[in-house]
């Protein structure tokens, strides 16, 4: 205990109260050092808005700074460190503004251009059938901003509100012919699946069937060249193909169904109304067909109505290859009818129904669901028939895979044959001149791989010799697959080169194109 010392003696009634006013004085002293001191504050920076300040403040978490200014949090506002934090001296708090708004862009989508070709208006008319629409599509977009920059844009929509409405226009394809040229008779074209006559001139032209579903497996016209027999394509599953009757003769003709389904070949007879068809019978395998070898005729009355149908020969397997069918052709008097089958050829005699084969040959070996099948042609006077038959191979293969083609002369009954000209090709499709003195035949350029070769149009004497390729000339391509039909009055040949129709009159050299379209794919001319 430490003693204060006085160096002066006072009376006792003076001294006893300083003393006890002493005593006082040092209580209250020792009370007051005892008291707390006063906490300093606590300075620290608030960076928002674009400014940055400093604060002295003594409240305890940001949460309680902020409250204190006029510094608001709104809506997705971020504040590093947390509200909930505790202040510390020297801190630093961020506020970042924080901005969310969906935004939609409405764009429009073009509509497309369709054109439409239809081959009965006249080329270069056009013809508006639908009009175009722009079509509307919507997306939404979820932008959010930070401190008014951009940091993330996510698509949170998109949606087509209208489709674009095509425009269609209807452009005009029926040619006009590059050259026009008289006609004698009916010619009848089969161009982008449909049947067109032409009669007197080649300007002269007009639709006779408007399906768009013709096969060309049947395609001829009548001896006269009033009515044309067709085959239209039947997606059902019975059938593959159906028979009808247009008259050429009449404007206002409507094809007329017959009934008859499942048609491999159809052909009139010479100068009648008497026409022959073969069958086939559905398959679920490639090709599609089973050829039933069978042969019926029926005959037009006036009238166009079908009476007399009855059948000459029943179906039978036809060989190895009968699978594929057998084609016919009429002899000049309408008696007998030549046939051709993938291993052979010879000759129906129709009242006898009897079948006579002249020659026989190798089928040719595809290795694909398709067969070869012999073109055949009388002569006018009935007493021969040309056709290409499957020659050995050369180099002693097998010779089912020969790829030699023979061009041979068959005298009808079957007296004797011979050959007319080596290496011409499958696709030779001879027919004689009108004279019968002439062999007109296509000519392989790759003899050796002939189902794709093209062909040069040829002629010869009926005993083989005077050898000559008339078209096309040497600047020009040959022909892809020949065909050949004689005008009426047996002038006038007419072929398909490069899909179009051209005519060739006999003794000339150069062949008139007589349409520009390149669509036609088979013709008739009676």
């Amino acid at each position: 205990m430490r003693v204060i010392e006085s160096h002066s003696r006072l009376p006792v009634h003076v001294a006893l109260p300083l003393l006890l006013a002493g005593m006082l004085l040092s209580i209250v002293l020792g009370i007051t050092s005892c008291a707390p001191l006063p906490t300093p504050p606590l300075r620290v920076v608030i960076v928002a808005d674009g400014q940055r300040q400093l604060v002295e403040t003594q409240a305890p978490s940001i949460r309680a700074l902020l409250a204190e200014t006029t510094i608001a949090l709104e809506g997705l506002d971020r504040v590093d460190p947390p509200e909930t934090a505790q202040l510390r001296d020297g801190m630093t708090i961020t506020i970042t503004r924080v901005i969310e708004r969906l935004e939609s862009i409405t764009t429009t989508l073009a509509f497309r251009r369709q054109t439409v070709r239809d081959a009965t208006l006249p080329e270069n008319e056009t013809r508006l059938l639908q009009v175009g629409q722009a079509g509307i599509r919507e997306q939404v977009y979820r932008n959010v901003w930070e401190d008014g920059v951009l940091t993330e844009r996510t698509m949170v929509k998109d949606e087509v509100i209208r489709d674009p409405q095509d425009e269609i226009l209807v452009v005009g394809q029926r040619p006009e012919f590059a050259v026009t040229q008289a006609l004698t008779g009916t010619l009848v074209i089969l161009e982008r699946q449909d049947a067109w006559s032409l009669r007197q001139s080649t300007a002269a032209r007009r639709q006779l069937t408007a399906f768009g579903d013709l096969d060309g497996r049947v395609f001829t016209l009548s001896p006269d060249g009033k009515r044309l027999l067709f085959s239209r394509v039947i997606t059902e599953e019975s059938h593959f193909n159906a028979l009808w009757l247009v008259s050429t003769a009449r404007a206002d003709a409507e094809p007329v169904a017959l009934e008859i389904y499942d048609v491999l070949w159809a052909d009139w007879a010479p100068d009648s109304l008497y026409f022959a068809w073969t069958t086939a019978e559905v398959s679920e395998r490639p090709p599609g067909w089973r050829g039933q070898n069978d042969l019926w005729t029926a005959i037009f009355t006036d009238r166009d109505i079908l009476a007399g149908k009855q059948q000459i020969l029943k179906p039978e397997a036809g060989g190895g290859f009968g699978w594929w069918g057998t084609r016919y052709q009429w002899s000049p008097q309408g008696e007998v009818l030549a046939y051709a089958r993938p291993d052979e050829v010879g000759v129906v005699n129709v009242r006898a129904r009897e079948r006579q084969t002249l020659a026989r040959f190798a089928p040719y070996r595809t290795y694909s669901s398709w067969s070869w099948n012999p073109g055949v042609a009388w002569s006018p006077d009935g007493a021969f028939i040309v056709t290409a038959l499957h020659g050995p191979d050369p180099a002693g293969g097998e010779a089912e895979e020969s790829p030699v083609f023979d061009l041979w002369l068959l005298e009808a009954t079957g007296a004797f044959s011979m050959p007319l000209a080596s290496e011409v090709g499958m696709w030779t499709m001879p027919v004689f001149s009108p004279d019968g003195e002439t062999v007109l035949f296509g000519r392989a350029t790759t003899p050796y791989q002939s189902h794709i070769s093209t062909y040069s149009l040829c002629t010869l004497d009926r005993d083989g010799s005077n050898l000559e390729c008339i078209f096309p000339p040497e600047s020009e391509a040959a022909i892809q697959v020949p065909g050949w039909w004689w005008s009426p009055n047996q002038e006038t040949l007419a072929f398909i080169y490069r899909g179009d129709l051209h005519l060739l009159k006999r003794g000339e050299r150069f062949a008139v194109p007589i349409t520009t379209e390149g669509n036609i794919t088979t013709l008739d001319w009676r």
